[in-house]
């Protein structure tokens, strides 16, 4: 399902949900960061993969459509998520997202495989994502940053009340690799790579075991859409025929 808005473009894939801004939008988050050298030092890594923002179908606890008609999902440990859609889009995507929720509720639940703690944030490494989490006074400070700019976060606070902690699915990466200054260095098609700084030894320890995790999902992954592309062709002759007939009745 795909819901195209002014602002903003809404993507439900199988097993995600992504978020993604129009251009416009992209524009005034980087000159905030900009305009802030100190926060884009300590948040610059994050933000690199924030947008599109990517929320696995198994972390929602629950979706519903609220008073004013906006799609509301609640995710353990982090403020709920509104989207602002029209109420016929917020109750389709509703629907859509209950059924593959209780698909993947019965799935068995993913274990956390490494974690490090650094002093402003934590990385924890899932069979299936990885996950970045700043810390309390980080927060903070982005906080404030969006409170001061009540109009960037009229149209953005909905994506940021998320973003934190970022998990990046596994299936995603591209390539994974400590750099030159012992950093690990994530590259993500249509992204900018993401720079984790960590000390040498913490990196080759994450980047060994992610590189262990990843051809396991991408194998996953590919199975999927093989399985898609089955039911597509069977589907799509049906779907065709359905179109004709409906073009047929409307010419008449």
């Amino acid at each position: 399902m795909v819901i195209d808005k002014p602002h903003l473009v809404v993507k439900l894939h199988k097993r995600l949900l992504e978020v993604d801004f129009k251009k416009g939008m992209r524009k005034e988050l980087e000159d905030v960061l900009e305009a802030k050298p100190k926060l884009r030092q300590s948040l610059g890594f994050l933000f690199q993969t924030a947008i599109p923002l990517d929320t696995p179908i198994k972390d929602i606890e629950s979706v519903h459509v609220d008073k004013k008609g906006q799609v509301k999902i609640a995710i353990p440990w982090r403020k709920d998520l509104v989207i602002p859609l029209t109420r016929k889009e917020s109750k389709n995507l509703v629907d859509k997202l209950n059924e593959l929720i209780a698909i993947e509720k019965k799935a068995a639940p993913e274990d956390v495989v490494m974690v490090i703690k650094k002093p402003h944030f934590t990385v924890k490494l899932h069979k299936t994502l990885l996950e970045v989490d700043l810390k309390e006074g980080l927060r903070k400070k982005l906080e404030d940053v969006l409170e001061a700019k009540p109009i960037l976060r009229e149209n953005l606070g909905f994506l940021f009340q998320t973003i934190i902690p970022l998990d990046v699915p596994l299936k995603d990466i591209e390539s994974v690799n400590v750099d030159n200054k012992g950093r690990v260095k994530i590259a993500i098609p249509s992204r900018r790579d993401i720079v984790i700084p960590l000390k040498p030894n913490e990196s080759k320890r994450l980047v060994e075991t992610m590189n262990e995790w990843i051809p396991i999902e991408r194998e996953k992954a590919l199975r999927d859409l093989q399985e898609s592309e089955k039911i597509r062709k069977v589907f799509k002759p049906k779907i065709a025929a359905a179109e004709e007939t409906a073009y047929r009745e409307r010419i008449r």
